[in-house]
């Protein structure tokens, strides 16, 4: 999976980025490193992404500013379609959302 990694990030993978899989990818926060998945990204486009009320969003736990928090949903969710497209479109189904990708 490294050469997809390496690939998806053209060369440079960010140092954040701890390790990555189809249904995964692992990032190293201030809580420690931390484990995403298509399940996490889709519940978080179905129950936070349109949150305007909040500054506050929250991703696998990861709690902060919605501006990084989004930034990192939009990132996995772009991995995730570049290495499991059909795995994350049935995923967000599940959470009642329509991908559009």
């Amino acid at each position: 999976m490294m050469n997809k990694l390496f690939e998806f990030w053209n060369g440079e993978v960010p140092s954040f980025i701890e390790d990555a899989g189809k249904t995964y990818i692992k990032v190293r926060t201030d809580q420690g490193i931390v484990k995403i998945t298509m399940d996490d990204v889709a519940k978080y486009f179905a129950d936070e992404a349109d949150n305007i009320s909040s500054g506050i969003r929250t991703l696998a736990g990861i709690m902060g500013d919605w501006r990084p928090i989004d930034e990192l949903a939009h990132m996995c969710l772009e991995w995730f379609k570049f290495v499991n497209v059909e795995g994350m479109r049935r995923v967000s189904r599940q959470y009642g959302l329509e991908p559009k990708f």
